[in-house]
């Protein structure tokens, strides 16, 4: 099955507090900062009583991740040691037993309540430019995905003046890849982008949680992008942005009827 990109959407209420840690504290959190350093994937087990369905969770995350490059770590809900890596994925009150999934980077691709299967282990593992999207998204950042055909092709215009745009530049990130790059075919399938049929740059523009806001052709404005932003909800809060069209329609004097 692939994975959706969309259903970050579930895992972002919690993962904005998981970045920006310290590495010390518990063996949980040592472990979870050498994997990160050795560029693998943690998988987090959290539980409160070993019994069967932790049991059945480790087991299956055991025969799931053998051969790949990640780690499997247990993390004891009831141990004081372990209180701030729960407050950092913000799981303290979560149901258990629960998995979640952190990318090298320390995006959060899976949470698993329950039980996981091994088509959910799998489908954790993400692609290189979707990691960074989802761990941007997840601080709260705008992305902007330049799909090229050719590793020399500029950013597009549209692109370049909208991250320089002030309401947006401290907030947007724009990462490229190259269409035919095999790595991020399952990325490219879940955008509904096609590689074979692509002509120019296309720019997949995302929001936080995990929203497309649209798809745009190398010769899109920034204005165009904006505009957008702003049909789908997600422009700055300032009222006074000219980009904020509901911003204006709220700050519009009542106009009053007579009878």
């Amino acid at each position: 099955m692939k994975r959706c990109m969309l259903f970050v959407a579930a895992l972002l209420a919690a993962a904005p507090s998981a970045f920006g840690q310290s590495s010390a504290g518990s063996d949980a959190q040592q472990t979870l900062a050498r994997a990160s350093a050795e560029n693998k994937y943690t998988f987090l087990l959290f539980y409160r009583t070993n019994n069967g369905p932790t049991q059945a969770m480790a087991q299956t995350l055991k025969s799931g991740l053998a051969g790949r490059a990640a780690t499997a770590v247990y993390v004891n809900a009831n141990s004081p040691a372990e209180q701030p890596l729960l407050q950092r994925y913000g799981v303290a009150r979560a149901p258990m037993p629960l998995v979640v999934a952190v990318a090298p980077n320390g995006a959060v691709t899976g949470l698993f309540a329950s039980k996981v299967s091994q088509q959910q282990i799998a489908g954790a593992f993400v692609t290189p430019t979707m990691e960074k999207c989802m761990k941007s998204m997840q601080q709260g950042r705008l992305v902007m995905v330049c799909v090229k055909t050719s590793p020399g092709a500029d950013v597009p215009q549209g692109v370049r003046d909208f991250r320089a745009d002030p309401h947006f530049a401290k907030r947007t990130e724009v990462l490229s890849l190259v269409a035919d790059d095999p790595t991020e075919a399952d990325f490219l399938d879940q955008l509904k982008i096609d590689s074979r049929t692509l002509r120019g740059t296309t720019t997949a523009f995302l929001a936080p949680p995990a929203v497309l806001v649209g798809k745009f052709g190398e010769n899109a404005t920034k204005d165009e992008m904006a505009a957008a932003l702003s049909a789908a909800g997600k422009c700055c809060d300032d009222p006074n942005c000219k980009h904020n069209h509901k911003g204006h329609q709220a700050s519009q004097p009542t106009r009053s009827t007579r009878n």
